[in-house]
């Protein structure tokens, strides 16, 4: 790969799968982004080998290319000016990379940040768009879509010793909790967490019957480009990330996105309507077949919402203590505990009714 000037590395502390950097390239008009495939926390921390990033790195280069042959669908993505595909039968291994267009302008979101329902409109409507893909796909396109992403993906994050550690940092929240119904759901994440529970997702649709769509994997508003207008109010410019692309069911994407975007409130008294938005508008791009119903679809949520809820009440709380542990003692310290307490016993709650009610 030939040596780019790197104007700044804009991915240090926004992603774990990736070297994100910021080039000068001429003859794309000046600044772009550079997405080279690895990263030396993520391999030390979760032992991920050059294999699984070549892995997910190229099913991000299949996403692109999907995206760049159907752009009669509308959805929104960066330009592309580079694709290459990461080789590791080769020695020295072609490390493989992606140059995109730099959308300026955009605001990063954190965990404890929260967006408005009417914000996630086109984030749904765009999703819909990326789920009717897969039914346009030619055999030889989509047998490189993987189908164990679930099963192999968060069998490696969530080894016993990891889950270990982040529900160890999510039961220090425990003593803000005024429901004892979350507290109690916290034990609940183990085995949520489990290879056996990741399988039974994983092979969802075959188990249900529902038809599987063209997922993203990690539809979470982190992989989401928003500017945030004068309003407070934020517009959606591009879906980013792919690399977790996969053949499943859209409620693993639905839940993601739901459960990182929204505060609990908001989440509870907004789902179902995104749900409807989302289901008119697969409706509407899907040709007349759609491939689920609507209430195979209500299902489909409640069962990837237990995984989701779980991961995220996971695998925050040790960012919320870094962040929080470095405020100043006052109000909007407080005010950032709250919100994030507030999105933690939303989700264990709804954990616990799911379970009850044999999610």
């Amino acid at each position: 790969m030939p040596d780019f000037k790197v104007v700044e590395d804009v991915g240090t502390g926004k992603g774990m799968l990736s070297c994100v950097q910021l080039i000068n390239e001429e003859k794309y008009g000046g600044n772009v982004i550079l997405k080279i495939p690895g990263s030396d926390n993520t391999r030390e921390r979760f032992l991920i080998d050059d294999n699984t990033f070549c892995k997910l790195h190229n099913s991000e280069v299949d996403a692109y290319t999907f995206l760049q042959k159907h752009t009669e669908k509308n959805i929104l993505f960066p330009k592309i000016y580079e694709l290459e595909k990461m080789d590791v039968s080769v020695d020295p291994i072609k490390q493989g990379h992606i140059i995109m267009e730099h959308l300026k302008g955009m605001t990063h979101l954190y965990c404890h940040d929260a967006l408005r329902p009417e914000d996630l409109v086109e984030p749904v409507k765009n999703l819909a768009r990326f789920h009717s893909i897969g039914a346009e796909l030619t055999e030889e396109e989509g047998i490189n879509v993987s189908r164990d992403f679930l099963e192999s993906w968060f069998g490696k994050l969530f080894t016993q010793a990891n889950k270990d550690y982040f529900i160890g940092n999510l039961s220090k929240t425990a003593e803000w909790m005024n429901s004892d119904v979350a507290k109690e759901a916290i034990g609940e994440l183990d085995r949520i967490l489990s290879p056996e529970n990741f399988q039974k997702l994983n092979n969802d649709c075959q188990i249900t019957g529902v038809r599987e769509v063209l997922c993203h994997g990690d539809y979470s508003f982190h992989n989401l480009l928003f500017e945030k207008l004068q309003d407070g109010s934020y517009k959606f410019r591009a879906i980013i990330d792919f690399q977790s692309v996969n053949w499943g069911n859209a409620g693993q994407d639905l839940s993601r996105l739901f459960v990182t975007a929204l505060n609990g409130k908001d989440r509870r008294d907004s789902e179902e309507r995104l749900l409807r938005v989302y289901h008119d508008e697969l409706t509407k791009v899907s040709k007349g077949e759609v491939p689920f119903t609507w209430e195979q679809l209500q299902k489909s949520y409640k069962r990837f919402f237990q995984l989701h809820a779980a991961i995220l009440c996971a695998v925050t709380p040790g960012l919320f203590f870094m962040t929080f542990d470095a405020k100043e003692e006052g109000p909007e310290k407080n005010e950032f505990r709250d919100k994030m307490v507030e999105k933690y016993v939303a989700l264990l709650e709804e954990i616990h009714r799911n379970i009850k009610e044999g999610y």
